[in-house]
């Protein structure tokens, strides 16, 4: 099957052809990272049950944050210049 857009040119055609073999081959090497990450064995165990303030000022335990069916963490890093 042979798609081009009017008025295209041959080149135009084959670097798109280029390019839509390049992005395929980065999807298939993204599928395989992916693929390996999740076979990738379970880390250390977190050596303490941190302590996070919500945004009404009360102290939130990491293990409460993931007792929630179906409720979703959302963790911000913010990080600032010394001065």
């Amino acid at each position: 099957m042979s798609i081009s857009f009017p008025g295209e040119t041959a080149e135009y055609r084959a670097a798109r052809q280029a390019l839509l073999s390049e992005e395929i081959a980065l999807r298939q090497h993204v599928e395989k990272v992916a693929a390996q990450r999740r076979q990738m064995p379970l880390g250390g165990m977190v050596p303490t049950d941190y302590v996070f303030t919500a945004l009404d000022g009360s102290h939130v335990p990491m293990s409460a944050m993931f007792t929630h069916p179906g409720g979703t963490l959302g963790i911000y890093s913010l990080m600032y210049r010394p001065d």
